[in-house]
């Protein structure tokens, strides 16, 4: 036998010898879990702003907390943050009249509301809708959330008699 190879066969024994002698083992567990979530947001209309008979002249507000308000419910994924946003009019159109008949509208700071998983306008949280917010979606197992707006109409004096319409656009964006 070589010399080369007893030493290798030594070393060989040395390692056997230390492996099935004092290894000491440790180890730990984690736990792996995943949050299955819902695609995507479902926006469901439940009330239009409705301003009701407008006198001439008269300016007129509805409040959030009011029956006239706007509303909207929507579904998406349980506790997650979305921005939200609007797309204002600033003048309603009389849809009975020649084209031109406009009424002016405007939102204040404090004329939209959103609430996390109650539909209660009440217990939300204010926000202008000029300016959009962070909300939040509920923890239920059918996350909700739901969004309230008011605002304010400035009929001229000289205002044609009609229907005024215009679109209010609500944007919901997770964040």
């Amino acid at each position: 036998m070589t010399r080369a190879r007893a030493v290798a066969l030594a070393l060989l024994a040395l390692v056997a010898t230390a492996r099935r002698g004092s290894a000491q083992f440790n180890n730990a567990s984690i736990n792996a879990t995943a949050d299955i979530i819902t695609v995507g947001m479902t926006v469901t209309t439940l009330s239009n702003l409705n301003f009701g008979s407008v006198p001439k002249g008269v300016a007129t507000t509805v409040l959030p907390t009011a029956a006239g308000a706007g509303e909207w419910q929507v579904s998406g994924n349980k506790n997650a943050f979305v921005s939200i946003t609007f797309t204002l009019p600033t003048q309603l159109a009389n849809i009975q009249a020649a084209p031109g008949s406009n009424m002016p509208i405007s939102f204040s700071a404090t004329s939209a509301i959103w609430n996390r998983q109650v539909n209660n306008p009440g217990a939300g949280t204010v926000f202008d809708p000029n300016v959009g917010t962070t909300g939040r979606f509920g923890s239920a197992a059918t996350p909700l959330l739901f969004i309230w707006i008011g605002g304010t109409v400035n009929p001229a004096a000289g205002a044609k008699p009609g229907i005024y319409q215009g679109t209010i656009i609500v944007t919901l964006t997770y964040l």
